[in-house]
């Protein structure tokens, strides 16, 4: 088992004996992609408003933004499983382009067990930079084969009204959004609707908007927008708001990411 971090890449290989949902981890997003590879145990996934439960042998590979949690039951079945957090910037673009576009479910097969055990083995390397720079590699070998195999035919449940309003959301994520536009639009109460989305994501509709917003304004400004321009071009009419939340959400100021004195 292994924990290490080198530049963009944020790698971990863990066993729990006795598995326990964090309660933390129903807010769970980040602007970064990852691959999850569940090696034993069960347990309950929610990816935007996909439902399913995991089992030895799944693969999901999540992206920027992707509100996504997982809970055990009462159970304590042993969980075995490899995180594999990385930036889009180190990643080949047509790698990138090729799973964005696919499902994201899917089986492991030999050979990625192969790289998931090598990755283990360089885990064990003494070399900071050596680790790291190795660990790249056999990641993208990793996310080419993914890019090759076929999606899990494991069923998956839909919610149709979370469904509704996340793609509401992507289509207007750059328009100022509030609940009783989104209500109206969708045709639902705001009740209703506030209590269905939180009942099943784990986080209210506004925080959900907020959170998209914000890790799409992020990925615009890493690659050279002005925080500034970002903040208008996604909704946000008061910067010092948009400051405050982005501060909250991805953990530092947008003008240290994106070396402009512009906020």
């Amino acid at each position: 088992m292994f924990e290490f971090s080198y530049g963009e890449l944020d790698l971990a290989h863990r066993y729990e004996e006795a598995p326990e949902t964090k309660p933390d981890f129903a807010k769970h997003y980040h602007d970064f992609y990852e691959l999850l590879y569940f090696a034993a145990g069960e347990c309950e996934f929610v990816m935007e408003d996909v439902h399913c439960r995991l089992t030895a042998g799944d693969v999901v590979f999540i992206l920027p933004g992707e509100h996504h949690y997982l809970t055990y039951g009462a159970e304590k079945i042993p969980c075995e499983s490899w995180s594999l957090k990385f930036g889009e910037k180190q990643m080949p673009a047509f790698l990138i382009s090729r799973l964005s576009a696919k499902d994201k479910f899917y089986t492991v097969t030999d050979e990625m067990k192969r790289i998931f055990a090598e990755i283990d083995a360089i885990a064990e390397r003494e070399d900071e930079d050596e680790r790291g720079v190795l660990a790249g590699v056999k990641l993208v070998e990793l996310l080419v084969l993914l890019s090759r195999a076929e999606c899990s035919s494991k069923p998956l449940k839909k919610n149709k009204t979370i469904a509704r309003v996340v793609e509401y959301v992507d289509a207007h994520i750059r328009e100022p959004l509030t609940l009783s536009r989104i209500c109206s639009d969708l045709g639902f109460s705001s009740s209703y609707l506030s209590n269905k989305f939180s009942g099943y994501m784990k986080v209210s509709l506004i925080q959900y908007v907020r959170i998209k917003k914000i890790v799409a304004a992020h990925r615009c400004i890493v690659f050279g927008e002005r925080p500034t321009r970002a903040a208008k071009e996604f909704g946000f009419a008061d910067y010092s708001t948009f400051y405050r939340a982005y501060v909250r959400i991805i953990g530092r100021a947008p003008v240290q990411i994106a070396g402009d004195s512009d906020g």
